[in-house]
């Protein structure tokens, strides 16, 4: 029986946006790890996934696989070509009080999308709506809304339709906008803020009325926003990959594995070795910054 989505409702687990890192790959130990679903969205780069059932998959943009667990995915990325990639873990709960069990037959793992522009417009703003570059008024509002956004795309995964018109872009014009999407291209790839005076001279202004400016938007340093997008991103990177801590530590261009090391424990009170053991039960303290 397909879904019936009117009984179902779609919870956010949660979200990110990322251009992989050098040396990448997704390892066997993530899937055994999912526990819920992953709707994994390329929109740029290319590489190839090998699945479940024996079967390799080209990866390129507009590639999006509805993930579920018990699978298997592994996948490696073009060196010349990284993949960037957008994700959202969810799961589908039954509308209706006590009702339990499947909610219906789930489409295809695989799809292209023929809108790329769209579905990632979409996609990008479920992300920024559920782990926002700066502190949310109301986080629960924003993962209803990222849900509802959610579903959307699931809807059309699951009965595509051709008759949607291309959303608008938003355009940005202020320095404030400017800012937050330098930020969110920070989160997306920790390695492309080479310096605050290079990320300064991009909106035209000086290295300290930059640095005034991006704390009173987000809250904290430019320095202290990038170190913790590198530490997110190594947290990422331990649990799906198999990539060892010097090989992590290259591509986020640290300058050894032994100062990851020890800037990750300073964030999360754990050693990198033992958050890949343990995953985010790990943690023993918020990161700072």
């Amino acid at each position: 029986m397909p879904i019936s989505w009117t009984d179902v409702s779609v919870r956010v687990n949660g979200a990110g946006r990322v251009r992989c890192a050098p040396g990448w790959n997704l390892a066997a130990d993530w899937s055994a790890r999912l526990v819920d679903f992953d709707l994994w969205f390329v929109w740029a780069g290319t590489g190839h996934m090998r699945l479940s059932s024996g079967a390799t998959i080209g990866l390129r943009p507009g590639t999006c696989l509805w993930m579920r667990p018990g699978g298997t995915y592994l996948a490696q990325q073009d060196a010349r070509n990284r993949l960037g990639v957008t994700y959202l873990h969810f799961d589908l709960l039954p509308r209706a009080a006590g009702v339990s069990g499947p909610v219906g037959e789930l489409p295809a793992e695989v799809h292209m999308v023929a809108d790329i522009g769209r579905f990632d417009a979409i996609m990008r703003r479920a992300v920024t709506l559920v782990r926002p570059v700066r502190p949310a008024h109301d986080p629960a509002h924003g993962a209803l809304i990222a849900a509802h956004l959610l579903t959307s795309l699931l809807i059309e995964i699951d009965a595509p339709t051709s008759d949607r018109a291309p959303a608008a872009p938003a355009i940005r014009t202020d320095r404030s906008a400017r800012i937050l999407a330098l930020a969110e291209g920070i989160v997306e790839d920790p390695t492309s803020a080479t310096s605050v005076a290079a990320l300064a001279d991009s909106v035209a202004c000086s290295p300290d009325h930059f640095t005034r400016l991006f704390r009173e938007i987000l809250g904290c340093s430019p320095q202290a926003f990038i170190i913790r997008a590198k530490i997110e991103r190594v947290r990422q990177l331990l649990l799906e990959t198999n990539m060892s801590i010097g090989e992590i530590a290259a591509s986020l261009r640290y300058d050894s594995p032994y100062f990851l090391a020890r800037q990750f424990k300073q964030r999360t009170g754990c050693t990198p070795s033992h958050y890949r053991r343990f995953g985010p039960a790990a943690v023993r303290q918020p990161q700072n910054g």
